[in-house]
């Protein structure tokens, strides 16, 4: 015998499909609020971890700036300390130099020649004085040279002393009654001379630090 369906089995299949949609609606968005948050999670804590990168990089810049700062100041005073050495070497060097001086320009002083007046100005000597004859300061020009701490020099001025061709009584003009008129001197007759020589700063700088010269140092 035929078994015929009476039951609403269209309704029935209707609801159970209308229940499976909204399931499948409902895990799908559930998977794609996982999504999201898991998504927002990851960016967050790229993010979260930039900064703080981010941070670290300023907090080293401020370091290596305070650092430069200070190398700054430390190659600032070492360049000090290095200037006040340089002083002191140079002082160190030219200690001996005036003894040196002296020592070469006594012996330079022919006879017959003296000097009354002595100046220096930087590194140039000029010398002021009388001598018998021209030829005698020729010959302190040639002393003058072969010192290995004077050079380049040169004769500024000479002349005949005037006075050495005044006669007698014009010198002794001035004598009052009940003295003795001047005696006439060889130095009346001297020529007046003025000398420039230069100190030789090669052999100043070829100075060793006990103030030894080094002549394999000279210029």
């Amino acid at each position: 015998m035929a078994r015929i369906n009476l039951l609403p089995w269209r309704q029935e299949e209707r609801e159970r499909r209308n229940k499976e949609f909204i399931t499948l609606v409902v895990a799908v968005t559930l998977l794609a609020l996982l999504a999201a948050f898991a998504s927002w999670s990851y960016f967050n804590n790229e993010l979260d971890e930039q900064l703080d990168a981010n941070a670290l990089i300023e907090q080293e810049n401020a370091r290596l700036d305070k650092a430069l700062v200070e190398i700054d100041s430390l190659e600032q005073r070492r360049e000090d300390i290095i200037s006040r050495m340089q002083v002191i070497q140079d002082l160190q060097g030219r200690r001996p130099v005036p003894v040196r001086l002296w020592d070469d320009l006594a012996k330079a002083m022919p006879p017959a020649l003296y000097l009354n007046n002595l100046k220096r100005e930087g590194d140039v000597l000029t010398l002021t004085g009388l001598a018998d004859n021209p030829n005698i300061v020729s010959s302190l020009i040639r002393n003058l040279d072969s010192s290995k701490w004077m050079g380049n020099s040169a004769v500024s001025n000479i002349q005949q002393n005037i006075t050495a061709y005044e006669s007698a009584p014009m010198l002794n003009n001035t004598v009052t009654a009940g003295e003795q008129p001047r005696p006439i001197y060889p130095e009346d007759s001297y020529v007046q001379f003025v000398v420039t020589t230069k100190v030789q700063s090669e052999m100043i700088e070829a100075t060793d630090a006990d103030g030894n010269a080094v002549l394999g140092g000279e210029l």
